[in-house]
């Protein structure tokens, strides 16, 4: 796994107006806040053991993140950690959470509030869609967009197709993956259409949030 630092990112979700934070981060931890008018909500963001340093994380499961450190005495020494969610929030993998290493993986747990979530038990063959808006008073931002496929034990599962759309034109699509991200530049409040096909039948849910990238 290629290492890098991070840089500071602040996120939100399409999700009303709620806006959150994700500052740079501090020997163990990444201070993740979620901030909507005045008030401050704290989010459960990946953690690392006292005395070693945040290199990137994954969604282990739809409730859990798999943590990657590293002991700054021995770098070569990779350390697994994990954090856990809290019961109402679930798990994102975002491959751009760094701006100097855009496929960096880092991995949030995410309020019910503040994500989009979607399945395709109805139509398993076919594709499963899902879009939002999110409206804001900043004038054009770049942000990166997020999806997360799921299987029925919770655990993450690669599916045949994922793609999305920023008012019906197609940002990019990818192929046998369980994550998507894509980078947009100069979001000003395009509807976000995210899309997936899972090539079987398996009944899967898909969950997506976005992020301001500065």
């Amino acid at each position: 796994m290629r290492f890098a630092r991070l840089c500071k990112l602040y996120l939100f979700f399409l999700v009303a107006t709620a806006t959150i934070a994700v500052g740079a981060p501090l020997d163990n931890v990444i201070k993740t806040s979620m901030v909507e008018g005045q008030a401050t909500i704290e989010t459960t963001v990946p953690q690392c053991p006292a005395g070693t340093t945040y290199v990137a994380s994954l969604c282990f499961s739809v409730g859990r993140i798999q943590v990657f450190c590293q002991n700054p005495q021995n770098p070569t020494l990779e350390i697994i950690a994990f954090t856990d969610c809290e019961p109402d929030e679930v798990c994102i993998e975002h491959e751009h959470a760094i701006n100097e290493d855009l496929n960096r993986p880092h991995a949030t747990c995410v309020s019910s509030e503040f994500y989009t979530v979607w399945d395709n038990f109805n139509n398993p063959d076919a594709d499963a869609c899902a879009q939002e808006v999110y409206k804001h008073d900043h004038g054009a931002l770049d942000v990166e967009i997020a999806m997360t496929i799921y299987a029925h034990d919770g655990k993450p599962i690669q599916v045949n197709l994922l793609r999305a759309l920023s008012n019906d034109h197609e940002l990019s699509r990818i192929f046998d993956m369980h994550n998507y991200t894509q980078v947009i530049r100069g979001y000003n409040g395009e509807t976000i259409k995210y899309c997936f096909n899972t090539g079987t039948k398996n009944k899967v849910t898909a969950y997506a949030g976005s992020w301001t990238i500065q």
